[in-house]
């Protein structure tokens, strides 16, 4: 639907993802969003945009506010997006779906993803990254997407999958097809060739799933078959579609984490060298740039009832079958709830860790601390085995806007 009655008139600010110097810095964009028109009708989105942390992580917590898609009302964008939903059977991933059915799939996938589960594999990521730094470490220079933070992602997914680790490659352009076709913004045409990629990764996964069936191994795909709540386990189609999403969010938020923030401390000498100083800071400063500039920047809801937000210029009424999107990265540059230097990165944020980029209440990401820990270990060691570390050449961005990261990050260090 459009805005009610009296605010139909064109709004001071718009969001425009194709705004000159978007891709590399949205956030002065979300700021005149937040400050001008903070429940703001998109018109190229045909749905709101909500951009201030309170309203962010209310609706984050909302069970009156809907995942799927088949409770918003009809649109030109609701349309074309309920053409381009994967079912399969019926399937659909865990994240598009609302209670009973979420929590149902929830409790099948989780188990694996406990906290002590994945500090089992902490020695191997420590030893992943060792190797890929010793490969490197006396040539004096890098590109940390391809050569590190885009693999090691890959290939520790793999191993907790199960997956051989010559596959590693495939799934590098699977999942950025993945996290391609999920853009706010995507002609048909590339939609269209993001799927080609998309059914070569659920055949390539439903065929090793087939195995894992006859010959179960000690790893999460395995553990994934042979889950049950009250009796009953995943259908092979939701499986399948459960693993690419679980594929996806392990793999692309942890290669922008780190990515990302490996930018923005080059970008910061003074910073970079503040954590190359004192190893103990990584932690928390990995907090930080997850709020500072996370991959997560829009998440879609839709109200199941009539919903009163505080606007510019006084209330704003959101009608059941609207559809919302959810400005992670904008709420995470809130001042109201991370004060006046919400906009620069800062180490010592005392409050860092109440930033949204992993949403909250029941679809809280199962991955987070996974994600965290990977970056935690990579940027402890780049730090630790790379002496002077510096620019080698200009950063590259993705032009993605709902999950947003780099695409190169050179690096040089001393030798």
């Amino acid at each position: 639907m459009r805005p009610p009655d009296g605010s139909a008139a064109s709004p001071p600010v718009a969001f425009d993802p194709f705004e000159p110097g978007f891709d590399a810095w949205p956030y002065d964009q979300y700021a005149r969003l937040r400050e001008q028109d903070p429940v703001h009708w998109s018109e190229l989105l045909c749905g709101w945009i909500v951009s201030r942390y309170d309203d962010v992580s209310g609706i984050l917590r909302d069970r009156t506010m809907s995942s799927d898609l088949n409770n918003a009302s009809s649109s030109t964008v609701v349309d074309i997006l309920r053409s381009r939903t994967r079912e399969h059977d019926g399937a659909m991933t865990v994240v598009l779906l609302d209670d009973p059915e979420h929590a149902r799939l929830r409790k099948l996938i989780q188990a694996p993803f406990t906290v002590r589960n994945i500090d089992k594999i902490r020695d191997s990521i420590h030893r992943r990254v060792d190797v890929a730094v010793g490969t490197v470490e006396q040539l004096g220079s890098m590109e940390l997407i391809g050569e590190l933070a885009y693999p090691l992602p890959v290939s520790v997914f793999c191993e907790m999958l199960g997956i051989p680790d010559e596959a590693g490659p495939k799934f590098h352009g699977w999942t950025s097809a993945v996290a391609r076709s999920l853009d706010l913004v995507i002609s048909q045409e590339e939609y269209e060739a993001c799927m080609v990629e998309v059914r070569e990764m659920e055949e390539y996964l439903g065929e090793l799933a087939d195995r894992k069936a006859v010959e179960p191994g000690d790893d999460i795909l395995s553990s994934m078959l042979a889950a049950e709540v009250d009796g009953v386990g995943f259908t092979r189609d939701e499986l399948i579609v459960n693993l690419v999403t679980l594929y996806v969010a392990g793999h692309e938020p942890t290669t922008a984490l780190i990515g990302n923030g490996m930018a923005h401390l080059l970008a910061r000498p003074h910073l970079l060298a503040a954590l190359q100083a004192d190893p103990s800071l990584v932690p928390a400063a990995v907090h930080e740039l997850l709020r500072f500039d996370g991959p997560n920047q829009f998440v879609r809801r839709i109200a199941l009832e009539p919903t009163t937000f505080e606007g510019a210029d006084g209330p704003v009424e959101v009608a059941p079958g609207d559809v919302i999107y959810v400005a992670i990265g904008a709420a995470n540059h809130d001042p109201r709830r991370f004060g006046p230097d919400a906009g620069e990165l800062r180490l010592d944020r005392p409050d860092a860790n109440a930033h949204v980029q992993f949403g909250g209440g029941v679809h809280t990401c199962l991955g987070a601390h996974l994600a965290r820990m990977q970056a935690e270990i990579t940027l402890t060691t780049l730090l630790s085995r790379l002496p002077d570390i510096a620019p080698g050449g200009d950063v590259g961005w993705s032009g993605r806007t709902t999950l947003r990261s780099v695409s190169a990050v050179p690096i040089t260090w001393r030798t």
